[in-house]
């Protein structure tokens, strides 16, 4: 790779874990401020709702405003932008200030998923995107274990408010680098190529036939966020239930979850690197084949099978996320490209709320709980893989998007 391509790389993958450690911290921090301001839980928690809603909503704005005015420019505005409003959520005196700055935070926040993988997708060597798109895959969900860690960690040293407040920094100290170069040219404000590269890759966009894979990539996308957010949200509760943890064994139960999704993360660097070499449809369709029979036997699975059946399904979720975003990159327009990934997030927005009372209701009196739950998981994987054999072959594409420089 090239130097600038090192650097893309680079602060891409800082972005995504700052990204998930940043979104994190309050869901730590909530229960010191629950004795610190002597308010419920409940109510404290739900300070985080206008934040986690502008991550969604603002995302098809973020990438619009990407492809408008260039992607390294608005990665530039993220670091600076959730930086600072980390650091504001760190000096409020009440919760209604609270809630303003974390929805300023979630606003800021919505910009790293579609205009970082939009980058990273035009500017990485086309032989080494899915295992770079891996790569960033790993970095956030460092970042997701890390939150916790580092929440706790620096308000047990430093306060609550240094727990925002120093995370917040480090960012805004990663944005200055990244504006530096910038200034100094080592990485390109430009999105998109001069001279024959340029008609190169507009003829390869011309060639595509977006509108049909798009539908196909939308119901995948839709029903993939609503089946990862129920098996996300039911992990511990069926563990627990499987293994025989009792309520007192909390941080025990933690370990085991935690553990599991960290093995299942190694998933996305597999990914992304056979999606390199081998047929992106083959191996998406793979993911759907695999989970189906998990999915049906993890219902009734026990012991330490259980731990076993989870690992491999959390694998292959997330085995399916750089090839489904390639996929995203292939079949979408260089110049829409950040909007696309943006509307792809909001989707995930919309039907993650589906997929938290799914599970709500599987573990009603009257659904039967993980059988039910996890039946239901299988009849949407079942539509998955009829609509993912639906895309197209893929001779002749692995060229059809050459870099732009970066």
């Amino acid at each position: 790779m090239q130097p600038a391509q090192r650097l893309i790389i680079g602060f891409a993958s800082a972005g995504h874990f700052l990204h998930h450690v940043l979104t994190g911290l309050f869901l730590t921090l909530a229960v010191i401020l629950e004795a610190i301001w002597q308010r419920p839980y409940a109510e404290i928690i739900a300070l985080w709702t206008l934040g986690a809603a502008m991550i969604g909503v603002g995302a098809p704005l973020a990438g619009w405003l990407a492809d408008r005015f260039g992607h390294a420019r608005m990665m530039t505005v993220f670091f600076l932008g959730i930086g600072f409003a980390s650091i504001i959520a760190g000096t409020v005196t009440d919760s209604a200030e609270m809630g303003l700055a974390l929805a300023l935070l979630g606003g800021f926040g919505a910009i790293y998923h579609p205009v970082a993988l939009a980058w990273v997708s035009m500017t990485a060597p086309p032989d080494a995107r899915g295992r770079l798109m891996g790569i960033l895959g790993i970095a956030g969900s460092i970042g997701v274990a890390s939150a916790a860690v580092i929440a706790g960690g620096l308000a047990e040293i430093a306060g609550w408010r240094m727990a925002m407040i120093i995370p917040g920094i480090i960012t805004i100290i990663a944005g200055l680098a990244l504006l530096f170069c910038l200034i100094t040219g080592r990485i390109s404000a430009s999105n998109h190529q001069p001279g024959a590269e340029a008609a190169q890759t507009a003829a390869a966009e011309a060639a595509r036939i977006p509108w049909g894979v798009l539908i196909v990539l939308a119901i995948t996308f839709m029903l993939g966020s609503i089946a990862y957010t129920a098996y996300s949200t039911a992990l511990p509760k069926w563990l627990s239930d499987m293994l025989l943890l009792d309520s007192g064994r909390a941080a025990q139960l933690g370990l085991i979850v935690g553990a599991v999704m960290l093995m299942g993360s190694a998933g996305q660097l597999i990914g992304g690197r056979l999606a390199d070499r081998m047929p992106m449809k083959a191996l998406y369709v793979a993911t759907f084949l695999i989970k189906l029979p998990l999915m049906i036997l993890a219902a009734w699975f026990g012991g330490a099978w259980a731990l076993l059946v989870a690992v491999v399904i959390g694998f292959m979720f997330d085995f399916a996320a750089p090839v489904e975003n390639l996929l995203l990159a292939r079949y979408s327009s260089g110049k829409r490209r950040g909007l696309a990934f943006g509307l792809k997030f909001a989707m995930g927005f919309v039907a993650a709320p589906l997929g938290v009372n799914l599970v709500a209701w599987a573990y009603g009196d009257a659904a039967g709980g993980a059988p039910a739950l996890f039946l239901t998981l299988a009849a949407l994987g079942l539509v998955m893989l009829v609509a993912a054999m639906a895309l197209p072959r893929e001779a002749g594409a692995r060229t059809a998007l050459p870099a732009v420089p970066a």
